[in-house]
């Protein structure tokens, strides 16, 4: 699926990289969200720059409530040492009473009401049904924090989500895109049969159905882009939903594939995968955030253009989180000793 990492880009550069690129890829969709994919199918070059006025009304480069969730996951996470589903309800509230969440979703804003009207964390999600897919950028601060173990990825995803989203299905989702992340971070090459293997067996703890999507997802790499994605879109969602809603649906499920496919097809081309889940509208914002994530897992903030690293905005805060959560695990985690000789490679 992709050459070795250079061992010039550090473990560190690619920490940032991994937040840096949810922040950009979100920021790039933000403006798409909602879009039929009939408006953006003619959009010259949607990934070379954000818009320059977001839904009229924002800066350039905002992003948007994906990537201010999980900056609010990583100041849990690193406020405890741990993860915790109290801490990161916890943060998502204080955001949310503040009005900085920017259209935060329905079932978001009642978990959080319910939260704090005393409901335990793990009873205040909305319920089995709801697969919105805003817990999906947890899985990127799980995949940077955690030892590359499925149980223990699967276990951290149904923690984090639990709080906003009981349903199994976006557990296992936030757990494949942990391990994603994870395998990204490596530095051995991956075959898309043995890397969507990986995710499905991470994923299987919380959702058998969801493993045997990712596990056969490879298969659709032999189709034409427009026939898979045409069936990505639909896979687990409702009929109702699919079919109501224009582009990527508002649905766990198709943004995982349609990001993991979108990287798979493109590798190599960061520009390519992101101009094509653009176009597709709908849910583009989350799932282009999730693309480069795992494209800055790999190339670190070098593999971002200089317009894109220079505009999105609240670079310097993503930058600080970036370096606190690799500062603070560094010595603790199995998988950042076990890849700790990219960094001292890079220094001969």
């Amino acid at each position: 699926m992709r050459e070795a990492v250079s061992a010039f880009t550090t473990l560190e550069d690619r920490f940032r990289g991994c937040l840096l690129g949810f922040a950009i890829g979100d920021a790039l969709g933000f403006a798409l969200r909602g879009l039929p994919p009939k408006a953006l199918h003619r959009a010259a070059c949607l990934a070379d720059d954000f818009s320059p006025r977001p839904r009229g009304r924002f800066e350039k480069g905002q992003f948007s409530d994906d990537t201010q969730l999980l900056l609010a996951t990583a100041e849990a996470v690193l406020s405890l040492g741990r993860m915790d589903g109290k801490a990161a309800m916890t943060q998502y509230a204080w955001l949310w009473q503040d009005g900085v969440i920017l259209h935060p979703p329905l079932n978001l804003t009642h978990s959080i009401q319910s939260f704090l009207a005393g409901t335990p964390w793990m009873s205040s999600g909305a319920g089995l049904g709801v697969c919105e897919p805003s817990c999906l950028s947890r899985g990127a601060i799980i995949g940077l924090w955690e030892a590359p173990a499925p149980g223990v990825v699967a276990h951290r995803a149904t923690i984090l989500t639990v709080p906003t989203h009981k349903d199994p299905l976006c557990a296992a989702a936030c757990a494949a895109f942990g391990r994603a992340i994870q395998l990204c971070l490596g530095n051995e090459p991956q075959t898309p049969q043995a890397f969507c293997q990986s995710l499905a067996y991470t994923a299987a703890a919380c959702s058998g159905v969801l493993a045997d999507e990712i596990y056969f997802l490879p298969r659709t790499l032999s189709w034409d882009s427009a026939r898979a994605l045409a069936l990505l879109r639909t896979v687990l969602v409702p009929g109702k939903q699919h079919q109501e809603e224009l582009g990527i649906p508002e649905h766990v499920v198709p943004v995982l594939l349609i990001a993991l496919f979108a990287m798979m097809r493109s590798p190599e081309d960061l520009r390519q995968a992101l101009n094509m889940v653009l176009r597709l509208g709908g849910a583009a914002d989350v799932c282009a955030g999730m693309l480069g994530a795992l494209f800055g897992a790999r190339l670190g903030v070098g593999g971002f253009s200089p317009r894109l690293r220079k505009n999105v905005r609240y670079g310097e805060h993503i930058f600080c989180a970036a370096d606190r959560l690799f500062l603070s695990h560094k010595q603790n985690s199995p998988a950042l000793a076990e890849l700790s000789y990219v960094h001292l490679k890079a220094r001969k």
